[in-house]
C-alpha cells in the first residue's frame, strides 16, 4: 500500500512539473537596461549586488531599475524610568521599473520589519541590530527572487 502511494505521489510530482519556490537559477538572470539607485544608497547597492541582475547598456528593448530602500528603527517603549526597551526594525525596497522613454512601467515595494527588546551590553545590542538588519535584508531578497521568478 504504501509503495503505491510512493508510486503516485512520485508521478503526480514529476508530471506536472514542479519546481521549488524558492530554487534560484543563476543561468536565468534578470536583465535590465539600466540601474539605479535611491533613498539609502549604500543599503541599495547591498540589495543590488545580492539580487541576479544583469545590466545589458546596449540592449534598448530592456528596462531602466530603480531601487529605493530605505531602513528605520523605532523606539517602541520605553520603561517607567524612561529608558527604551525594544525597538522595531524596518527596511523597505521600492522597485521601480521604467521603459526606453522613462515611463513607469510598474512599481513593487518589499517590506519587513521586526520588534526586538535592548540588550544592557551596547556593543552586543549594536551586534544585533546588524544581525536583525542583515535578516531582514536576506528575506527581502528572497521575496524578490520569488517575485522575479528566477
Amino acid at each position: 500500500m504504501i509503495k503505491k502511494v510512493f508510486i503516485l505521489l512520485l508521478f503526480l510530482v514529476t508530471s506536472c512539473e514542479y519546481q521549488p519556490l524558492y530554487k534560484i537559477n543563476n543561468n536565468n538572470d534578470y536583465k535590465i537596461r539600466e540601474i539605479g539607485f535611491a533613498g539609502d544608497i549604500n543599503l541599495s547597492k547591498k540589495y543590488f549586488s545580492s539580487l541576479p541582475l544583469k545590466i545589458i547598456k546596449n540592449d534598448n528593448s530592456l528596462k531602466k531599475l530603480i531601487l529605493n530602500s530605505k531602513k528605520n528603527i523605532f523606539k517602541t517603549s520605553k520603561n517607567s524610568k524612561g529608558q527604551v526597551v525594544s525597538y522595531r526594525t524596518s527596511m523597505t525596497l521600492q522597485m521601480l521599473y521604467y521603459d526606453t522613454e522613462n515611463n513607469l512601467i510598474k512599481e513593487k515595494t518589499f517590506t519587513k520589519n521586526f520588534l526586538y527588546n535592548t540588550l544592557d551590553n551596547k556593543f552586543k545590542f549594536k551586534e544585533y541590530q546588524n544581525s536583525v538588519e542583515k535578516n531582514l535584508m536576506d528575506q527581502i531578497i528572497k521575496d524578490i527572487n520569488i517575485y522575479l521568478n528566477i
